[in-house]
């Protein structure tokens, strides 16, 4: 009886830790350059093992945990601005920010980004408003000042004064394992940094990406799983009322 009760309690926890991360995806889906996150589903059994090897005592019942998300790197659409600091992406690179915490470090953490609402900050660098400086391909700040510019397909900046450079971009395929930072930025966990001679991609002046999230989808999904909790909610009423009536049975005996 308290096995039944203990899964009831483990589909409820399961399922409130997917409302929450659904919850996040929608509250983002207006975020500039934002990528959904869905849930890992593993087990007791599968976590177990990581650790020792051990026969499954407890018949067919499996205990599931919601503990980790996966960020869906897979292309939003473009919202066309016309504005000269929007940028956009078509293909599987990312922009590279140098956070503001760590402009003086030598060896300080790059993180990356599909948000390409930039700025002009206030020591004339191209910015991504409060999070950092966006990086050229000699791994430093762009330094742009007033000047109007032109960016190309291939990144290539071409300010009117005549300077030339070009946006750092690391390739970061969508099967690959990053780590989120805030709402839309990432670290790269492979090491993969370079971009395969045969990838494909676009730079686009003039737009950002918007998020990838998709709203009809993410209803449906948690349609889903507030009726599974409603009903793990409901056996354990039903097993509670049974444990008590069982009780008082017993104490009759």
């Amino acid at each position: 009886m308290y096995r039944g009760f203990y899964l009831a309690a483990n589909g409820m926890i399961n399922q409130q830790r997917i409302i929450d991360i659904i919850s996040n995806n929608v509250a983002n889906v207006n975020t500039a350059g934002y990528k959904s996150d869905t849930s890992i589903n593993t087990t007791f059994e599968e976590k177990l093992i990581l650790i020792r090897e051990k026969n499954n005592k407890t018949g067919n019942i499996v205990y599931r945990t919601q503990e980790d998300t996966y960020a869906d790197l897979s292309q939003g659409s473009f919202e066309y601005t016309g504005r000269r600091l929007d940028v956009a992406i078509r293909g599987n690179v990312f922009f590279n920010i140098q956070p503001y915490s760590q402009l003086y470090e030598d060896d300080g953490e790059v993180l990356l980004t599909r948000n390409g609402q930039f700025n002009i900050d206030n020591e004339g660098f191209l910015a991504l408003g409060s999070a950092g400086r966006v990086l050229g391909d000699d791994g430093e700040p762009i330094p742009l000042g007033t000047a109007d510019f032109a960016i190309a397909e291939d990144g290539t900046i071409n300010t009117d004064d005549g300077r030339t450079y070009r946006l750092q971009l690391t390739y970061v395929d969508s099967a690959q394992d990053v780590e989120k930072k805030g709402d839309n930025m990432f670290v790269n966990l492979s090491g993969t940094n370079d971009i395969p001679a045969d990838e494909d991609y676009l730079i686009i002046q003039g737009a950002y990406e918007r998020s990838n999230v998709d709203i009809t989808d993410q209803t449906i999904d948690v349609l889903a799983a507030q009726r599974i909790f409603e009903a793990c909610s409901t056996a354990m009423s039903q097993i509670d009322t049974i444990n008590q009536k069982a009780a008082t049975e017993l104490a009759r005996i």
